[in-house]
């Protein structure tokens, strides 16, 4: 079933197969907006604790917290039903207003892992050696000064400042994209920050 969602979902791509630059950037903002659909879903009727998905992660941060060690559980990255490895591991690293300072990081792969042209080698290059110094500070602080305001039409069931720092914080990891070149911003990522602002 999956893969014949995956499948379903690749048929629906606007931009395979086009080399158009401005189709690429709407697919990409198209993408961008969804994820912050999926953010503003309506929660289950189970309480938060008791999802599957939310027991997992607290468990690798459990194990974390016991052990005292740093581990770095990899990010999962599938495009087009293949699993890839992130051309770039950006860290984010910044320092709220109150002094916490969070470490965590966006992964990005390029283009399909099937057909990989030349133009996306070339921007899985320019990832790799780009200089990311004091992009995390700069989310964090994109985050703080356009903060995520719900509006009516939004019905969010979880209305909290934490659900709006996160939702401010997805939003502003958009300066990574603006970072790389216009003609090459096709590329997807994954990231294991929480948004956390305050």
């Amino acid at each position: 079933m999956k893969n014949s969602l995956l499948a379903d979902i690749d048929a629906a791509d606007p931009a395979v197969g086009e080399n158009d630059a401005e189709l690429h950037v709407a697919v990409r903002r198209m993408a961008y907006e969804a994820r912050l659909a999926v953010l503003a879903e309506v929660v289950t009727q189970k309480p938060w604790w008791k999802r599957r998905r939310a027991i997992i992660p607290l468990g690798i941060a459990g194990v974390v917290a016991l052990s005292g060690a740093a581990l770095a559980v990899p990010l999962t990255m599938v495009v087009n039903g293949t699993q890839v490895q992130p051309d770039v591991d950006i860290p984010i690293n910044y320092t709220t207003a109150t002094g916490v300072h969070v470490s965590c990081r966006y992964d990005v792969y390029v283009g399909d892992p099937a057909h990989r042209s030349a133009s996306d080698e070339r921007l899985a290059n320019f990832l790799h050696t780009h200089d990311w110094d004091g992009i995390g500070q700069r989310i964090y602080q994109r985050a703080l000064d356009d903060p995520f305001v719900p509006s009516p039409d939004d019905h969010l069931e979880v209305n909290d400042q934490q659900t709006r720092d996160q939702f401010s914080f997805t939003r502003a990891t958009n300066l990574i994209f603006e970072e790389m070149p216009r003609e090459f911003r096709s590329a997807g990522g994954a990231t294991d920050c929480s948004g956390q602002l305050r």
